[in-house]
């Protein structure tokens, strides 16, 4: 197994959420263990 790691620095403006609809079009597909916790994004 390998892992990758990257400090991001950048900072990030907080509190926006995201829309029911805006998170229906997110593609995500679960790994099949844990998929509540494992997924993928797909580009749509």
């Amino acid at each position: 197994m390998q892992v990758k790691c990257e400090l991001d620095t950048n900072k990030y403006q907080i509190g926006i959420r995201v829309t029911d609809n805006e998170f229906k079009k997110i593609n995500f597909v679960k790994d099949e263990f844990h998929g509540e916790w494992n997924y993928k994004i797909i580009p749509n």
